[in-house]
């Protein structure tokens, strides 16, 4: 398959939530993903702890909100393209001022030039219509050795990650998640392949890694 009809097939997803689900999400979030989204968090304070963030597809806002409470001097921007999921993400946020949610399409950022420091994503990447424009609206608006990071599913983890998930989630949650990580993201084959090729397409070319964390595939990107 070549990299324009792989884009085109990325392009016939649905990519803003519609409210219904966007509700259903937000009770998924405290059930299944609250563990996984919090070690995030914890990474993210870790690599960085003041400046500007920018959470691209922050849904109805968990993560936005849990960096926020450890990181004080961090400015963080939710964006999200559902109407419902900004209103629910701005809600719980429950006045928490260093982080605000934003109603906008990811091809076209409301952020300067080089203005940016930081960039996470998780289980959205799927949904993007235009994941080159989208990368490149990252690159235009991170300052210059700004990072991106973006999570999304990967369905078809190595044995040994399986076991390792299983023993966290418990045999309840586990099946469940592993359900959520094969209809958010791809098979490790397309990230080794179509989606690294897409990458190199980007302006980050090839100032990039993937690694599996988690049964989610976390693409790194570096502005040089």
């Amino acid at each position: 398959m070549c990299l324009v009809k792989f884009i085109k097939d990325i392009q016939v997803r649905l990519e803003a939530i519609p409210g219904p689900s966007a509700i259903f999400y937000n009770a998924l979030i405290k059930v299944i993903l609250r563990k996984p989204e919090l070690r995030i968090a914890q990474e993210i304070v870790q690599e960085i702890d003041k400046g500007i963030l920018i959470d691209l597809g922050s849904g109805t806002g968990f993560l936005s909100i849990e960096v926020a409470k450890r990181a004080p001097q961090l400015n963080i921007y939710g964006i999200d393209l559902s109407r419902k999921m900004v209103e629910i993400a701005s809600g719980n946020a429950g006045g928490i001022e260093n982080v605000k949610f934003k109603l906008a399409n990811a091809i076209d950022l409301p952020f300067e030039n080089n203005s940016v420091d930081f960039i996470f994503s998780t289980g959205s990447f799927h949904h993007w219509k235009h994941p080159l424009k989208v990368f490149n609206e990252c690159y235009r608006i991170l300052k210059g050795n700004g990072v991106a990071w973006i999570y999304d599913g990967c369905s078809d983890s190595p044995k040994d990650e399986i076991i390792k998930l299983k023993h966290q989630y418990g045999a309840f949650k586990y099946p469940i998640l592993s359900q959520i990580q094969k209809l958010h993201g791809f098979k490790w084959e397309i990230y080794n392949t179509k989606i690294k090729r897409l990458l190199e397409h980007t302006r980050f070319k090839k100032n990039f890694q993937m690694k599996l964390t988690d049964g989610w595939m976390k693409m790194i990107l570096k502005k040089i």
